[in-house]
């Protein structure tokens, strides 16, 4: 039994990254790879508990299959782990995906609209239903505002999305836009960003919209990619 144990371990850890590997070819959607998933972290649970107790009571009088099982328990929790930790971060988060620097006036996309399809989520802000969930989980995504010509913030603003490695869809120097996505590493989803430099009275202010086009809850990957942009503004000099 503890070499089955072994095995089905080894099967569960598998599962992920085959999941993965099978969404972004194409082979299955989103839906029938969370299935998977979900499915392999149930037994991955299961094969954890029976390898424990069955090393447990075997330690000494089968001592190779008990480490066999306790291999197969140990293998059978490593994917298991980063979905818990996941689900702890999706709970400590509101369920959203669509933030703005500006929730009343958001900045608006343009070019970045022919690369989305009916499928995706929609990339208006609704101020209504997400200005205040997005205040109270994310005080810290506002308007930043400079002492910089827009012509100096805007250059400056493509310049760090390049750094950050988003991909620029389009820059609009007489609207003060520059418009961008991001690629998720592991799924391959795609998010969209736009930066909005306008002047406001003898400053000149930045804002950002970004939104995913897939998935309800972001996990908070919106509002950490503006806070990264907006540090990164604060604290390089323009060159």
């Amino acid at each position: 039994m503890g070499n089955w144990l072994k095995r089905f371990g080894i099967l569960t850890a598998l599962a992920f990254p085959a999941s993965v590997v099978l969404y972004r070819q194409g082979v299955l959607g989103f839906g029938g790879a969370l299935e998977i998933i979900k499915a392999s972290a149930g037994l991955g649970v299961l094969v954890f508990l029976v390898g424990v107790v069955y090393w447990f009571f075997t330690r000494k009088s089968n001592s190779q299959g008990a480490r066999a099982a306790m291999i197969g328990a140990l293998i059978a929790i490593i994917p298991v782990i980063p979905l818990a930790l996941q689900a702890k971060k999706a709970s400590s988060v509101p369920y959203i995906h669509n933030i703005s620097t500006d929730v009343v006036n958001a900045p608006e996309f343009n070019k970045v609209l022919t690369l989305r399809t009916d499928q995706d989520n929609p990339h208006q802000y609704d101020a209504d239903a997400l200005a205040e969930l997005q205040q109270k989980a994310y005080p810290e995504v506002k308007t930043l505002m400079t002492a910089m010509s827009v012509e100096e913030a805007l250059i400056k603003a493509e310049k760090i999305a390049r750094e950050l490695g988003w991909e620029i869809v389009d820059v609009d120097a007489s609207n003060g836009l520059v418009e961008a996505t991001e690629t998720t590493l592991l799924w391959g989803f795609k998010d969209d960003i736009v930066i909005r430099v306008q002047p406001s009275g003898s400053e000149t202010a930045v804002d950002l919209h970004s939104v995913s086009r897939f998935g309800q809850s972001d996990l908070g990957v919106n509002a950490a990619r503006i806070e990264k942009f907006l540090n990164s503004f604060s604290q390089v000099e323009f060159q």
